[in-house]
C-alpha cells in the first residue's frame, strides 16, 4: 500500500466528553495509532448539538454527530437509541465515501451495530478492542447496570452485544490476560483474539508531575480538615469499584499524626448518594472530601499527591487509574484481583489486598485494605522505594506507544490478507 493506512474509530464517548474509560481508550487508540504512521478518524457524538462538526485534534480528524440525547434511561432497541445508531453510521459512510477506508476499529462496545456493518459493507476487517466484561461486572450491581448516572442498561442485552462482538469481529483485542481468560472462558477460544495491554501515556504523567499546584491544593486541604496524610481513590462510583469497603476502611485506620489521614474520593456515578450517606453515618464528615464532575487532569493532579492511593475494586478488566496512580510513582494499596495483579503482580511495587470468594460474589474485608493502608502509612520511606518501582514498571511496559504499536499491527496484517 502506497499512501498511508486508514483507520475509522467508532466510540460515543471522546474528549472532552468524558463517562468512564471508554473515551480514555478511545482517545489513546486514535493518537497512538497516528504516531504508528497511520491516518485516524473518529466518529463520535455531541451531545445535545443540533449539528454535526469536524474537527483535528492531535492530528486526529474527529467528526461529532448531532445526536441529541446520547445516553437513554434504558439500553436497547428505543427508537432514539436506533437514531443515534444510524446518525453514526451515516456519517462514517459519509467519511467512507470521501476516503478509503482500510480498517474498522472499535473500542466501544455500544457501536459494534454501526461499525460491524460498516466494515462489511466496504469490506475491510473489524478489530474489536474489548474493554470490559459484563458477566464479571454486572453482578455488584444494585439493580441494573448503570452506564452513566440516572442511566442503565439490561444484563441480557450487554451480554448478547459482548458475545456478538467477539464473535463477529475479524480480531478481537483484550486490554489483558485476565479479561481474555473471562470471555475465552464464556464464550470459547475459536474465534480469532490476542492479548494487548492499554497503557499510560509517559507524557501526559511527566506535565501533571510537572505542575506545581496540585501541591498547593495538597497543603490547604490537609490544613482545613487539621489532617496530615492523604488518600485518593479514583473512579465511577459504582458498586464494582468497592468504595463502599474503602469507607469503612477509613474508620478503622488508626491516626499517623495529630490528625490522621484524609480521603479524597473522586468520581461521578449512580453510587454518590448513598457513598455520601454511608461516609456521614460513619462520622467521617471530616475524614472524606468528594470531588464529582471534575476533569480528567484534576483527577490525575490529586493523584499525584497522594501519600497513598487506593483501588479497592471487585474486578478489573485493566485498571488506568491503577496504572496511571503507579506511573505518578505513588504507594499504591490495591486488591488482588484479575488484571490488578498484572498490574501490581507482587509486594515489590505495592501492597495487594486479599480478596475472598469468586468472580461475582467476591467479599473485600475492610480490615484488610485498612491494614495495608496502615502499613504503607507507617513506613514512608518504604513506600516511596513501591512507588518508584511501581513507576518504572509502568513506563517500562505499559505504555499507550506499545498499546497503539499491537493494535498497528493486528490491523496491518488483517489489510494485507483482505488486500
Amino acid at each position: 500500500m502506497s499512501r498511508r493506512p486508514h483507520a475509522l474509530v467508532f466510540s460515543r464517548e471522546y474528549p472532552p466528553v468524558v463517562v468512564g474509560g471508554t473515551s480514555t481508550a478511545a482517545r489513546n487508540l486514535a493518537v497512538g495509532l497516528v504516531e504508528q504512521h497511520w491516518d485516524v478518524s473518529v466518529v463520535t457524538t455531541a451531545p445535545g448539538a443540533a449539528v454535526d462538526t469536524l474537527e483535528d485534534l492531535d492530528g486526529v480528524s474527529v467528526q461529532r454527530v448531532g445526536t441529541g440525547s446520547v445516553y437513554q434511561a434504558r439500553s436497547g432497541l428505543a427508537d432514539d437509541a436506533l437514531r443515534v445508531h444510524r446518525r453514526l453510521l451515516s456519517a462514517a459512510e459519509a467519511l467512507a465515501d470521501a476516503r478509503a477506508v482500510d480498517a474498522v476499529l472499535l473500542p466501544d462496545l455500544f457501536c459494534y451495530p454501526e461499525a460491524a456493518l460498516l466494515a462489511q459493507r466496504r469490506a475491510v476487517p473489524l478489530v474489536n478492542i474489548l474493554l470490559q466484561d459484563f458477566r464479571g461486572i454486572t453482578p455488584y450491581d444494585r439493580d441494573a447496570h448503570h452506564v452513566t448516572t440516572g442511566v442503565s442498561a439490561h444484563h441480557d442485552h450487554l451480554v448478547a452485544l459482548e458475545e456478538k462482538s467477539y464473535r463477529g469481529s475479524d480480531h478481537t483485542a483484550f486490554i489483558s490476560q485476565a479479561l481474555s481468560d473471562a470471555i475465552t472462558g464464556y464464550y470459547g477460544a475459536d474465534a480469532p483474539h490476542s492479548t494487548v495491554y492499554l497503557g499510560v501515556d509517559p507524557t501526559e504523567i511527566a506535565a501533571v508531575q510537572a505542575e506545581d499546584g496540585w501541591a498547593v491544593a495538597r497543603r490547604e486541604l490537609l490544613a482545613r480538615t487539621s489532617q496530615d496524610r492523604l488518600l485518593v481513590a479514583v473512579g465511577r462510583l459504582v458498586p464494582v469499584k468497592g468504595f463502599d469497603h474503602l469507607l469503612e476502611a477509613v474508620r478503622l485506620l488508626e491516626p499517623q499524626g495529630p490528625g490522621g489521614a484524609h480521603l479524597v474520593l473522586v468520581g461521578t456515578g449512580p453510587e454518590e448518594t448513598h457513598l455520601r450517606a454511608k461516609a456521614a453515618a460513619l462520622g467521617l464528615q471530616d475524614r472524606v472530601t468528594f470531588l464529582t464532575g471534575i476533569p480528567r487532569r484534576e483527577a490525575m493532579g490529586w493523584m499525584s499527591v497522594a501519600d497513598v492511593a487506593v483501588v479497592p475494586s471487585l474486578w478489573e478488566s485493566f485498571c488506568y487509574v491503577c496504572a496511571e496512580m503507579m506511573a505518578l510513582g505513588r504507594p499504591v494499596v490495591a486488591t488482588a484481583v484479575d488484571s490488578l495483579r498484572e498490574l501490581l503482580p507482587d509486594e515489590s511495587v505495592g501492597y495487594p489486598v486479599p480478596v475472598a470468594g469468586p468472580l461475582g460474589a467476591r467479599r473485600l474485608r475492610a480490615g484488610d485494605l485498612a491494614a495495608r493502608i496502615e502499613e504503607a502509612l507507617a513506613d514512608p520511606a518504604e513506600a516511596a522505594r513501591r512507588g518508584a518501582a511501581a513507576r518504572a514498571r509502568m513506563l517500562g511496559t505499559f505504555t499507550n506507544e506499545r498499546f497503539a504499536r499491537g493494535i498497528a499491527a493486528i490491523a496491518a496484517e488483517l489489510v494485507g490478507t483482505r488486500s
